[in-house]
């Protein structure tokens, strides 16, 4: 049986545990603390040497982290439903919209909350520069006004169906326009989406 480490209330391992249940796959879990720095400790590090949740262990002991790489291989058990694209075409955009989601949003909102309201918790464990974060905040804006012209008419990020994009997109955006960063009044389509995320019957099933 696959073996999955999460983690309470984080959004990248939340992703996972999205995928997962829509594509009805069982798992062993192992709950890490990465509030007190489990992830960091020796035990999980022999596991993922990147100290980062989610991880996933195949029967055959191989090691996938990253939610892309993990939402790919799950694919690959369970093509039903489809999360990643029934086509080349689809699956190319998908990639794509992952690819720039990570780029342009993501990593941007992440770290600018790394470098401010989060950098009490993150100073242990990572090199903090405010002015990093402020600068990341303005960059994570720019990618998250981009995304409101893209998703005119459309109900989800790659188009009319949910993929393995929205289940990593919505809980971190969910996270961090919580904590660091919310969402702004005036984009109509991202404030659509979140709702319809919300309203899902997985993706809004539990909350961060």
């Amino acid at each position: 049986m696959l073996k999955f480490y999460t983690a309470p209330m984080a959004p990248n391992p939340r992703a996972v545990e999205n995928i997962l249940a829509i594509k009805g796959i069982e798992v062993e879990t192992f709950s890490v603390d990465l509030i007190g720095g489990e992830n960091r400790g020796e035990a999980f590090v022999d596991v993922n040497p990147a100290g980062q949740l989610p991880a996933l262990v195949t029967p055959e002991g191989q090691v996938i982290a990253e939610v892309a790489a993990i939402a790919e291989y799950l694919e690959e058990l369970k093509a039903d439903p489809v999360l990643v694209g029934a086509t080349a075409g689809e699956r190319a955009h998908s990639r794509m919209r992952m690819r720039q989601m990570d780029y342009l949003v993501l990593s941007p909102m992440m770290m600018g909350y790394r470098h401010t309201e989060g950098a009490e918790f993150f100073g242990p464990r990572m090199r903090i520069d405010p002015a990093i974060g402020a600068t990341m905040k303005l960059i994570a804006r720019d990618g998250l006004t981009w995304l409101e012209t893209q998703m005119q008419g459309d109900d989800f990020i790659c188009g009319k169906q949910l993929t393995f994009v929205d289940c990593a997109v919505y809980p971190l955006v969910l996270f961090l326009s919580k904590v660091s960063q919310p969402m702004d009044a005036d984009w109509k389509n991202m404030t659509a989406y979140m709702a319809r995320c919300a309203s899902h019957e997985v993706l809004g099933a539990k909350s961060l």
